[in-house]
């Protein structure tokens, strides 16, 4: 449906001409611009979702208040994971993580010449089938590598080597 004039549309809103004006900057749709001594064309179904638009973005728009008490919660729900130990520090997993790498660096560095002397004069399918234990089992390692405290680093807790060493 098309409303003619500003008058008209502002008289549909319950709002004054110089209100759909200022509406107009902020992007209120214009059907038809018009001219002097011409009105403008507007269409209603647009206008109104546009001024339902307009309006819920005010209110979901997030308060100073709002902000501040969801930060608040935030902190609360970081300090609680940490309690719990469900969220861990990066400084705390740094130096595991960089350990871990470390420990399958060194594991892989020693396959290369271990597996090819292994290889001489193996059948295709049996190296394949080499390389592929060879990978699960580095595989396996890595999952079950644990970090081990500072003062029993090369064993378990068993007595044995620790897994990617």
């Amino acid at each position: 449906m098309r409303v003619k004039g500003q008058e008209q549309i502002a008289a549909m809103f319950g709002v004054a001409p110089k209100t759909i004006t200022e509406w107009q900057v902020l992007g209120f749709p214009v059907a038809v611009q018009g001219g002097p001594g011409v009105p403008s064309e507007y269409d209603a179904p647009q206008c109104i979702a546009w001024l339902v638009d307009r309006e819920v973005r005010k209110v979901q728009a997030e308060s100073p208040k709002d902000r501040l008490s969801r930060l608040q919660g935030d902190k609360i729900e970081q300090e609680m994971l940490r309690d719990s130990r469900a969220l861990i520090p990066a400084e705390e997993v740094e130096p595991l993580w960089s350990s871990a790498v470390f420990n399958a660096r060194e594991f892989l560095v020693g396959e290369p010449l271990r597996l090819a002397s292994l290889i001489i004069g193996m059948e295709k399918s049996a190296v394949e089938e080499l390389l592929a234990s060879t990978f699960d089992d580095f595989l396996r390692r890595l999952a079950n590598w644990r970090a081990q405290d500072s003062d029993d680093q090369d064993e378990d807790e068993d007595g044995t080597e620790a897994d990617l060493e």
